[in-house]
């Protein structure tokens, strides 16, 4: 369990406002533009993209979904087992899938299990990011564990511009990301 720090726990609650102040329509309209911006990313051959199913309060996702069915690709998405995320292969729309306690589509524990370390390309959330590739999540260290496994060359942390903040506290086991897509800026390299 990663541990709670001040200056993290006020960015959260900031950002949830943020969020939660941003109608469905500027959501949706969001995750078109970085479905489109992310088109080029992806591969032309069969692959398994790890994605995540966007709840009400994020980037709606629905958008890079289809594109991801229209390309034939694989969908991986999260379900939180035993404390960690563990990536199912999924059929069907992912907003389809049936919501796990925290509200988030979640695939059958049933459904095959892919490792991040497999996937052609692992897209990430997160509450804020900076221009230097710090992410903050949700508090709980899913995504910066599952990630230790995974080439951060094929990550990218997918989020909307009002989630753009100056600075993330990293610590530990934080995970600075490489690649990230906004809406308003597309795929931005981040310098090393």
């Amino acid at each position: 369990m990663a541990i709670m720090n001040p200056d993290k726990r006020e960015l959260r609650k900031r950002l949830r406002s943020v969020l939660r102040s941003l109608s469905t329509t500027t959501k949706h309209a969001g995750g078109e533009a970085v479905a489109r911006h992310l088109a080029p990313l992806l591969p032309s051959t069969p692959a398994v993209v790890a994605l995540f199913a966007s709840t009400v309060d994020e980037l709606d996702t629905r958008s890079l979904d289809e594109l991801l069915i229209a390309r034939s690709l694989a969908r991986a998405i999260p379900r939180i087992d035993r404390g960690e995320l563990a990536f199912h292969l999924v059929d069907g729309p992912v907003h389809a899938l049936p919501l796990d306690a925290f509200g988030i589509p979640t695939p059958a524990s049933t459904s095959p299990l892919v490792s991040l370390a497999d996937c052609a390309l692992v897209l990430v959330p997160g509450l804020g990011f900076d221009d230097d590739g710090g992410r903050l999540g949700y508090g709980r260290g899913f995504y910066d564990r599952a990630l230790q496994v995974v080439d951060l060359e094929r990550v990218v942390g997918l989020f909307l511009d009002e989630q753009r903040v100056e600075r993330v506290p990293m610590f530990g086991s934080d995970r600075r990301l490489r690649r990230l897509c906004t809406p308003e800026r597309g795929v931005v390299v981040v310098d090393k």
